[in-house]
């Protein structure tokens, strides 16, 4: 995986915030995800996440956690106890974090998941399965992406089905159908692989979507 695709100055940590702090801890949910369909054992692998965080963005945390065949992935943010006017306002965050390294003899597929806010705006958000990640032996060549999350499929004036997502800093995509099955449109949680190479033809310089299934 390209980090460079994902850069972002946002501060990542795997640190809990200890009971004595004066910082609060604010649980955060996960609009998008996207990672290589495939990776190799025994190397750290990169995840994009986005969704909405706090007003400061410095403020964010992401936590991971591996147990067994299943990798969560916990946003939050951590912040200063609010002693005056709390404004409460939601800014998104999109930035790359970084899995452990995974021994894998044979080959395994593990799960993917993180929480959603996919049917509620209120917290606690229910955890859901974003997809799979095969670990094995061998280097992946030229992975394809899983992309996944909240979306929203629509047609542009000229014609062309898009995918864009909840969180702005994210680019839209392209449909890899046009018409897609979905036309004329859709609103949920779209499972969709995305080509690291192929651009679109339809809109110059956007990547390539290929939505499998959604859930609305």
């Amino acid at each position: 995986m390209n980090a460079a695709r994902f850069a972002s100055p946002l501060v990542v940590s795997l640190a809990v915030i200890s009971a004595c702090s004066n910082d609060v801890s604010t649980p955060l949910a996960a609009s998008w995800l996207e990672w290589a369909d495939s990776a190799t054992a025994g190397v750290p692998f990169g995840v994009r996440v986005s969704g909405f965080g706090t007003e400061n963005r410095a403020s964010l945390r992401i936590h991971v956690s591996v147990v067994r065949d299943t990798i969560t992935i916990w946003p939050y943010s951590v912040e200063a106890r609010c002693r005056g006017v709390c404004l409460g306002v939601l800014r998104p965050y999109d930035t790359l974090v970084w899995v452990p390294a995974i021994a894998a003899a044979p080959t395994r597929n593990l799960v993917i998941r993180a929480p959603s806010h996919l049917h509620t705006l209120d917290a606690p958000w229910p955890v859901m399965t974003f997809g799979t990640i095969t670990i094995s032996a061998d280097t992946p060549v030229t992975p394809h992406l899983r992309s996944v999350g909240i979306a929203v499929g629509s047609s542009d004036a000229a014609g062309c089905f898009l995918v864009t997502t909840i969180t702005a800093s994210l680019p839209i995509y392209v449909s890899a159908d046009q018409p897609p099955a979905w036309a004329p449109g859709f609103h949920g949680f779209a499972y969709g692989r995305t080509d690291p190479v192929l651009r679109s033809t339809c809109r110059d310089g956007a990547s390539v979507i290929q939505v499998d299934s959604i859930i609305q």
